[in-house]
């Protein structure tokens, strides 16, 4: 009867340990993390593997850095394989699954979002067509082309700050860009427009991906372009984005952080993830524009 027992308790233990087996070889899926950090850690260890793939864009072969947990590779929620363009972007994203404890917090890894976004959504022709015409359509309401009336210092400010990056934008586009200090939307031009167009259609999805962030974060196209074409560092970018809070909350005391928010977690938010579309871009190829 022993040596009965013994013998199944073994088939249990070889069941046990080749159902192990087999989920050592399995991809791990990413789209199984809750994104309120309530999914506890299961790896001991992220890694980096050098994979082939093909690239859509020329058709070519080309080596990707993949995404490991305790040596199994990783999917993203479209069940797209976690592979990156360069090996210090994988690194980089490697670095934010160690730094877990004992949750992973999805929130406190930026660029693995900015990946899982370049993947899933923007590499798909769908998307990425409305991510552009969205971000020229934003012109007619950037928020550095919108200029204040009075006071007379903050005046100034907007025109040194914003005008500086409009400067730029001016150069590097070949035409005006138009401001205004009425509350209306400022048109611009098509010239404006369809060069602005050119230089978003021209850019990876992965650029693509942190440059469209960067814009909805500050509420200015022009803005995030500054950033992408490193005229801007990632505080200077969240300095002209928050310029007229800066300038009132100077004027007139900020709102104390609650539990509601505030002017400090508002802005260290920003820094945060501006800091993570600047260090993304960083991290990016050279021949990914």
């Amino acid at each position: 009867h022993s040596s009965s027992t013994a013998r199944q308790a073994a088939a249990t233990q070889g069941k046990v340990a080749n159902r192990q087996a087999e989920m050592a070889k399995k991809d791990v899926p990413l789209g199984m993390l809750k994104a309120d950090g309530s999914s506890k850690r299961f790896f001991k260890a992220a890694g980096v593997n050098r994979v082939e793939q093909d690239d859509p864009r020329t058709g070519t072969r080309k080596a990707m850095w993949a995404l490991t947990l305790d040596g199994r590779s990783v999917r993203t929620p479209a069940n797209k394989l976690l592979a990156l363009p360069s090996e210090r972007m994988a690194m980089a994203i490697a670095i934010e699954f160690d730094a877990q404890d004992l949750h992973i917090l999805p929130y406190t890894m930026p660029l693995t979002t900015l990946a899982v976004s370049s993947l899933d959504q923007v590499s798909r022709f769908d998307v990425r067509k409305i991510a552009i015409n969205n971000m020229v359509k934003a012109l007619g309401n950037d928020l550095i082309t919108l200029r204040s009336t009075d006071p007379v210092d903050l005046v100034d400010l907007e025109n040194k700050v914003w005008g500086d990056i409009c400067r730029w934008a001016e150069k590097k586009y070949g035409t005006e860009v138009r401001v205004t200090t009425s509350f209306v939307d400022c048109e611009q031009s098509e010239e404006l427009m369809t060069a602005v167009e050119l230089d978003l259609s021209s850019r990876s999805e992965w650029r693509l991906t942190a440059i469209e962030q960067a814009a909805g974060l500050t509420g200015s196209t022009l803005l995030s372009l500054a950033l992408s074409h490193n005229q801007l560092d990632s505080d200077s970018a969240v300095h002209a984005a928050r310029l007229v809070e800066r300038y009132q909350v100077a004027r007139w005391g900020k709102v104390e952080s609650s539990g509601m928010g505030g002017h400090d977690i508002d802005e260290a938010d920003m820094r945060a993830r501006m800091a993570a579309c600047a260090l993304y871009q960083r991290l990016l190829p050279s021949d990914h524009h």
